[in-house]
């Protein structure tokens, strides 16, 4: 038998675990040839297993130095030495393996991650995303480049490669909910909506998969956001709520509100108010001037104890809003809903309610997603794939005035930053007068 195919059956045989009686044909070659590099080679991958770090590091060194043009022996080398924490050592194995398969993904990601225990975050990063760029499904790039761009504070590419990585399969064990947010903020809706579907499949009555199947399939689009997914969406969220909006979304609802009340003339004395909508109030703060009597109003109770820890409010409400309007007829000079009625399709009912609830010259102050031009020709309003309702600025108008409530100033802004882009947003300012 020659020693290449001894060589090959003792190789079989250390990969079928029998790593003794391997290393024995490997001593038996390397005693007749002390410089067989494959010999060396798979040796030193005994000796790294067999605890003797040292001297399989050198036998490995020595099998690269002798056949330098074995790209995969380098990749192992740099694995041996990469655990035994000799970063720069290893970065040099697998620059060399990368240099030999410049098309091998698992040779980049082991350059990248030897890079970055080193701190060269820019080099680490350029390899990774070569690592992606060979191979689109690679896990461990995928979460390393998620990784990177986090801590250098970019959200929007560490959210777009934890996104990536986290919908790769398998699913057993993952939340459906994060799935399917993960195949939205990738803009892959129809992936999105087959996972909402298999969710309402195994819990038909659930009222987030209900909303976002629609939502992403636009199928059986409801009129509004169900008060089961509005609560259940709030509840989960209340904990995190504030600090997403503001600093991972730039959200401006509050200050939308404040430009939309600047605009009363003449200036009113404060009266009661209602926040539509509180959440943990953030619209408070504005609300406050023009408020002897401030009610927040939610249907989330996680959302109504992080407003009553503001002190803000008068009283708290936990209440749909509808319902609650409908309670309090012409009891107040201030009605504020910021990013509320984005859960509602169709707003003529809600308006109404509205209308009723104010005093004779009573005011109306909100917000809206704006619905673009170019969006649903011929519709006034869309569920988008968010879970959000937006609408058409101009049959907004008209349904104010169908109401009974005078406009007073309508203005765009940017509401928020979702996904990298502006989401267009408009503040009305409407009045009672009859």
């Amino acid at each position: 038998m020659t020693d290449t195919t001894t060589l090959a059956a003792a190789i079989d045989e250390h990969l079928a675990g029998n790593a003794e009686a391997a290393a024995q044909t490997y001593l038996r070659i390397l005693e007749d040839d002390p410089i067989h590099p494959e010999a060396l080679h798979y040796y030193g991958i005994y000796l790294y297993q067999a605890g003797r770090h040292a001297e399989a590091i050198e036998s490995l060194e020595l099998a690269a130095a002798l056949d330098p043009g074995q790209g995969h022996w380098h990749n192992d080398r740099g694995n041996v030495l990469f655990a035994q924490g000799l970063w720069e050592a290893a970065a040099e194995a697998y620059q060399e393996a990368v240099s030999c398969l410049p098309d091998d993904a698992q040779c980049w990601t082991n350059l990248g991650s030897a890079l970055r225990q080193m701190a060269h975050v820019g080099q680490a990063r350029s390899a990774f995303l070569q690592a992606v760029a060979l191979q689109p499904d690679n896990l461990a790039a995928l979460q390393q480049l998620g990784a990177i761009y986090e801590q250098e504070g970019d959200n929007m590419q560490a959210s777009h490669y934890q996104c990536r990585a986290y919908v790769l399969p398998p699913w057993e064990g993952k939340s459906r909910e994060l799935l399917g947010i993960s195949f939205y903020f990738l803009n892959r809706l129809e992936e999105a909506a087959e996972v909402y579907r298999t969710w309402l499949s195994e819990e038909p009555d659930h009222p987030v998969a209900a909303h976002m199947l629609a939502a992403c399939s636009q199928q059986e689009v409801p009129v509004r956001a169900s008060d089961a997914y509005i609560e259940r969406h709030f509840d989960r969220y209340a904990e995190t709520f504030e600090q997403n909006l503001l600093h991972s979304l730039d959200y401006r609802g509050a200050q939308m509100i404040a430009t939309g009340l600047a605009r009363i003339d003449p200036p009113v004395q404060p009266g009661r108010t209602i926040d539509l909508g509180c959440g943990t109030g953030l619209c408070a703060p504005v609300l406050a001037p023009y408020s002897a009597h401030l009610v927040g109003v939610d249907l989330s109770g996680k959302m109504l104890a992080k407003a009553a820890a503001s002190g803000h409010y008068d009283l708290l409400v936990k209440s749909e809003i509808g319902r609650y309007l409908a309670s309090v007829p012409a009891s107040c000079e201030l009605i504020a809903a910021a990013d509320t009625l984005i859960y509602f399709g169709h707003l003529l009912p809600l308006l109404t309610s509205m209308h009723a609830a104010l005093k004779e010259g009573g005011y109306l102050v909100f917000t809206i997603e704006v619905l673009a031009s170019d969006e649903a020709a011929g519709q006034d309003f869309l569920l988008h794939p968010s879970g959000r309702y937006r609408h058409r600025p101009d049959a907004v108008a008209r349904l104010l005035a169908q109401c009974g409530l005078a406009l007073r100033h309508r203005s765009l802004h940017v509401l928020r930053k979702e996904i990298g882009a502006d989401v267009a947003g408009a503040v009305f300012l409407a009045q009672r007068t009859a």
